[in-house]
């Protein structure tokens, strides 16, 4: 079964587009064995979420899907991804007073075997960004 792991974020205001701040994130997808000899396919997805004290508050899913691929030339070597999209800064502002606490959930989901029957699927979390967005 893949893993992903080692999810980083990065926030930043976007130079182009005021009111805008650019999400950075990368992260490393380890397939499994079976996911190499298959070439499996993942679709990814990312959420953003605001932290808190007791539930976590989701600020939006299904970001910036894309697809990777697993090889069968290296097995069990990790797919490393980096990426970067645009979000309206005031969607990051998730309390209503002090810093927000921002993070990412990478999920990954692929369908194989019988008739694409059996769904893997696989998630990571980044670190928290802490800021006054």
């Amino acid at each position: 079964m893949a893993t992903v792991e080692n999810v980083i974020l990065g926030i930043t205001a976007s130079a182009g587009k005021p009111g805008y701040s650019d999400i950075a994130y990368s992260y490393e997808l380890h397939p499994g064995e079976s996911d190499s000899a298959e070439e499996r396919e993942f679709t990814v997805t990312v959420s953003l979420w605001g932290e808190d004290v007791f539930d976590d508050d989701v600020l939006a899913v299904e970001l910036d899907e894309h697809t990777i691929k697993c090889s069968r030339t290296a097995p069990g070597e990790p797919l490393k991804v980096a990426r970067v999209f645009e979000v309206e800064t005031k969607l990051l502002d998730e309390d209503v007073v002090g810093d927000d606490e921002v993070y990412l959930v990478v999920e990954a989901r692929s369908e194989s075997g019988a008739e694409l029957a059996l769904e893997e699927r696989v998630s990571g979390k980044s670190n928290v960004v802490i800021g006054d967005f």
